[in-house]
């Protein structure tokens, strides 16, 4: 018997058990609302491969006048051009839910899965709506599409249409 509990111990249990694909219950020593709390204190530093790719991108080309992660633009986009007022969002296939790339949901907590990717697309909206009402035009670039430039051409064109470079 563990001193913690018998939830976390696997002393003595059989190897069916183990192998099983039964929830296996952990001892956390924070309440729900405690752990949620500390969590939501986690500040994300952006998804960096995908980010630093297009950054890259921008600073070979030349291409200036935009900030990362803006505090004061709603929905702190990955880049925002603020003269000419272009909020660019480069999404991760899996965490903004991909309908080219299918990416696959993980087999274990599927329901909280399928809720937090379509919770983030719920945000993805509303967030794209509240900028369009305060005259940016948004750009979204999909981790897949990284591996051409079409992304690029179709930026640069929404950058001139928007104003000086």
């Amino acid at each position: 018997m563990c001193a913690v509990g018998p939830d976390t111990c696997f002393s003595g249990l059989d190897e069916h058990y183990l192998m099983s694909r039964e929830p296996v219950k952990r001892y956390d020593p924070l309440s729900p609302r405690e752990r949620s709390a500390q969590m939501a204190r986690v500040r994300a530093t952006g998804n960096r491969s995908t980010e630093m790719r297009v950054a890259g991108c921008l600073i070979r080309r030349g291409i200036g006048g935009w900030r990362k992660h803006p505090l004061d633009i709603t929905g702190r986009p990955d880049f925002c051009f603020l003269k000419q007022r272009v909020a660019v969002f480069v999404d991760g296939c899996f965490w903004h839910g991909c309908g080219r790339c299918g990416r696959n949901i993980p087999r274990s907590r599927r329901i909280f899965w399928r809720g937090k990717i379509e919770a983030n697309r719920r945000r993805d909206r509303r967030v794209e709506r509240a900028l369009r009402s305060q005259g940016y035009v948004v750009v979204r670039i999909w981790e897949h599409a990284l591996g051409n430039k079409r992304w690029m051409v179709r930026l640069l064109s929404v950058l001139r249409g928007a104003g000086p470079l």
